[in-house]
């Protein structure tokens, strides 16, 4: 007996031991977290399976109301690994793992039981897996687009170890208008305010504005630049451990009018690459930089996938007289409930002009929202 036979009897005899009455299939050896990267798969109506947007050759499969997916996909999506051994069947996602015996409607998960609903079935020489009835126990966000009734996860083995990566703004990936473009407020008599920050050129200021809003309990949203988010990660997982929206804003500011229309797609994705390589995403919100953009422009943003999200008035923090005083003074001016301002995190005179604003706006009632908590009515 070799040594890797040994090992393999002695975890099953040790699996045999824990469970006293049944053997509990044990993971491959080969099962490794293969990535942390954020992936959005989407299942639609006609089962054609999208993977970033993506269209993928392989296609789902409906048995009544549940969907199943080629085991291949998951494997492409999360390094997922499969194994069979006489104990049965064991499916490796990161370090979780999903254990089962011939076509038990059950499997277990740690030390908990779920329902398949539809048990795994092999067709066609592929393994096809319930989607939702996996992903959600191992801790997907599991949607369906009102729009289109697609069911889609987002998810990604580096919320194993850290679940806040888990952002809630994917949420509203289900309810989303995306022919609602450059949205710039909305009509509420609540008394909320959506501050959005552009750029994320200078970390300090950022990280020091995502941490003032949690002081109020409240939260903005990040239009970030893809190579700022390479050069300064950690702020960029600061604002997402305090809750706040993460938007897309390109990975090197580009006006669009002045790009091809191919170069642009690249823009928009590169960013979105950058984010997903942290297990971030920032769907369903992009901005267009210098707010360069037409009718065209804006179809293409929602071709890709995003909201094009602008703004009722700017707090003057980008020209040469900028101040904190003058942003202060615009905020006061023009704030209403529902509306939607737009500053840029790039030097502290706009971190001056929040911590100067926010009691002054708290005190009259305010909250300050992301434009997910915007847009679903917080």
């Amino acid at each position: 007996m070799n040594c890797r036979t040994l090992r393999w009897f002695v975890v099953v005899l040790l699996a045999f031991c824990c469970t006293g009455a049944t053997l509990q299939p044990v993971p491959s050896a080969q099962a490794v977290d293969t990535t942390s990267w954020f992936r959005l798969l989407s299942v639609d109506k006609s089962l054609a399976i999208s993977l970033n947007g993506a269209r993928l050759s392989l296609r789902g499969m409906r048995i009544g109301e549940t969907v199943l997916v080629p085991f291949s996909v998951l494997h492409q999506a999360w390094g997922a690994v499969y194994a069979v051994s006489p104990a049965g069947s064991a499916l490796t996602i990161g370090s979780r793992h999903a254990v089962w015996k011939g076509m038990s409607p059950t499997y277990r998960q740690g030390l908990l039981d779920f329902s398949w609903g539809v048990a795994p079935v092999l067709s066609g020489g592929q393994l096809y897996v319930p989607l939702r009835e996996l992903m959600e126990p191992m801790g997907a966000f599991v949607g369906k687009r009102t729009s289109t009734d697609d069911i889609f996860v987002a998810y990604s083995t580096q919320w194993q170890k850290e679940p806040w990566l888990r952002q809630g703004q994917l949420a509203q990936l289900e309810t989303v208008d995306l022919t609602h473009t450059n949205l710039k407020r909305v009509t509420t008599t609540r008394k909320v305010v959506a501050f959005t920050f552009d750029d994320n050129w200078d970390a300090v200021a950022a990280v020091r504005i995502a941490e003032l809003f949690r002081e109020y309990n409240g939260h903005c949203t990040f239009f970030v630049v893809g190579t700022n988010v390479r050069s300064h990660p950690e702020a960029v997982r600061t604002m997402a451990r305090l809750g706040h929206d993460i938007g897309n804003h390109t990975l090197s500011h580009p006006a669009a009018t002045a790009i091809t229309d191919d170069t642009f797609v690249k823009q928009i994705q590169a960013c979105e690459q950058v984010l997903n390589g942290m297990g971030l995403t920032s769907r369903p919100y992009f901005r267009f930089p210098y707010f360069a953009d037409d009718s065209h422009l804006m179809g293409i943003v929602s071709d890709q996938g995003y909201l094009t999200v602008g703004s009722a008035w700017t707090i003057e923090d980008t020209g040469p007289n900028r101040s904190a005083g003058l942003s202060v003074a615009t905020v006061r001016r023009f704030i209403s409930p529902g509306v939607i301002f737009v500053g840029h995190a790039n030097s502290m005179a706009t971190y001056g002009a929040m911590k100067a604003v926010l009691p002054e706006l708290a005190a009259q009632g305010y909250s300050f929202v992301s434009l997910s908590e915007l847009l679903r009515g917080r």
